[in-house]
């Protein structure tokens, strides 16, 4: 096969993975990725970013770059990420979950099923990568029905139901800065003068500041937010024929470009005392950020009076507010996080996470949306027995064993209480088909996160849920020149 032959079918795979992640989307307008009562304050539940290998490590990616040795991993939550990508990586996800939703007096479970996620690396150089994917943002899905007393009126229901999402699509970079230093001093005058002179400490002390200056990485995802949210409220009043009831409809739609951040450093230490180390120990050092945005949107609202009759016909009194297209603003807020690692060969990962988000001043058309600031804070580890195993038996050596944990005092108040949110998380990454002469490599992730958000306390709902994460990576070596066509 020549090059240019070569090149046409990436190319073809490059545009086929575009067409599944355009389709991906579409099918995903219609799909409920959560039930959650709680998704109707503010955007929604907010979702993020986090891959199949995070999902499994309670949500630990701000630190996490791709392993020494296949299979390697995306990490779009942290663009910096992208400078140590290898081979050409394909991920896709699948996401399943049961909610149970519990008060004082009742009980509902309720599963759902979605696309999770789609999104491509690649290498352009050692020290540049670049990553384009479709993920969610955040997600809508509730139906609530209450009941109160009011004097004068008598009994009123209340009935909200929303549905919707708000997606990204992003491209991404992440690069070296410092990347070749090293070999440019080896290049150079003041190393031929110190060669020369035998300062052979002092060469020694350049190369090991400039190594780890070539560690550095910094990065920037360029996503493109899009999707709509629908709320309804209905007031409905059962046992007074003089009251008309009210139905309130709005549809908000965004489109508009969105900026995050991220930096990461690696140090390995690979000696101690003068004794060289078995297998190196990484420490990893990461960073995000994303300003506070205002996004562009439109809105319809849609508002009116109406009456039901004995046979629940519904008679229209007046329209009160009826407008399309109306144009405005969605605050996003401010985030960043930190992450730290520590990595041991290959065998041993462990990460952690902390991150804040500024909830308070997110702002729709004008409207605070009276949230707190979230936290985040996560940690997790994985274990790989022998990721350099082969032959028979060698199956569950090469297996990424992984658990996490999560906590997360979250944006939502409800009747003065803050909600908070705690969850455990466990996964395995199972290698398939490793192909060492074509560095092609595969992994099916499975991860389990099993959490509880809210309280049964002051009339509270308390949320009690299963979620499941099945995933796909593939590995592949492109745009390699044959040696012979």
């Amino acid at each position: 096969m020549n090059l240019s032959k070569s090149l046409n079918r990436h190319l073809f795979i490059v545009s086929a993975f575009f067409i599944v992640l355009q389709i991906a989307h579409l099918n995903s307008i219609g799909q409920i990725a959560t039930s959650s009562p709680y998704s109707r304050y503010g955007i929604g539940d907010i979702t993020g970013k986090g891959l199949s290998q995070a999902f499994a490590l309670g949500g630990s990616n701000i630190a996490l770059q791709n392993d020494t040795t296949p299979v390697f991993f995306i990490n779009s939550s942290n663009p910096a990420s992208y400078s140590n990508i290898r081979l050409t990586t394909a991920e896709l996800g699948v996401n399943f979950s049961r909610l149970q939703l519990q008060s004082e007096s009742t009980q509902k479970s309720i599963n759902n099923a979605s696309v999770g996620y789609i999104t491509l690396a690649f290498p352009f150089k050692k020290w540049w990568g670049a990553s384009a994917g479709l993920t969610p943002y955040s997600s809508v899905g509730y139906n609530v029905k209450e009941q109160q007393t009011i004097s004068n009126v008598g009994n009123v229901d209340f009935l909200y139901q929303g549905n919707g999402g708000i997606n990204q699509a992003y491209f991404g970079n992440g690069i070296k800065p410092f990347y070749g230093l090293p070999m440019l001093f080896m290049k150079s005058k003041k190393y031929q003068r110190l060669k020369e002179e035998k300062k052979d400490s002092i060469i020694y002390r350049i190369l090991k500041r400039q190594k780890a200056l070539q560690s550095l990485s910094l990065g920037i995802n360029v996503s493109y937010m899009f999707g709509g949210i629908s709320h309804e409220q209905r007031s409905i009043f059962p046992l007074n024929a003089f009251a008309y009831n009210t139905y309130t409809s709005s549809t908000t739609r965004i489109g508009d470009i969105y900026l995050d951040y991220g930096a990461q450093y690696a140090y390995t230490i690979d000696s101690l005392n003068g004794r060289d180390l078995k297998d190196n120990v990484q420490l990893l050092v990461g960073a995000t950020y994303a300003a506070q945005s205002n996004i562009n949107a439109k809105i319809d609202s849609l508002s009116y009076t109406y009456s039901l009759d004995a046979l629940g016909n519904k008679h229209y009194k007046d329209t009160i507010t009826n407008t399309e297209g109306s144009k405005g603003k969605i605050t996003f807020p401010l985030s960043f996080g930190f992450g730290l690692g520590f990595k041991k060969g290959d065998q041993w990962l462990i990460t952690s996470d902390f991150a804040i988000q500024n909830w308070s001043s997110l702002v729709i058309f004008n409207q605070p949306q009276g949230l707190k600031n979230s936290m985040r804070v996560s940690f997790g580890a994985q274990f790989i027995p022998n990721s350099k195993a082969s032959g028979k038996g060698s199956f569950l050596k090469r297996v990424n064993y992984r658990i996490g944990a999560r906590y997360l005092q979250s944006s939502i108040v409800v009747k003065q209480t803050q909600l908070i949110e705690n969850a455990i998380s466990f996964g395995l990454g199972l290698p398939v088909g490793r192909n060492f002469l074509l560095q092609n490599f595969s992994m099916v992730n499975i991860g389990v996160e099993i959490g509880q958000r809210g309280t049964t306390a002051n009339g509270i709902i308390k949320e009690q849920y299963v979620k499941a994460l099945l995933g796909f990576t593939i590995n592949d070596k492109w745009f390699v020149k044959p040696k012979y066509d």
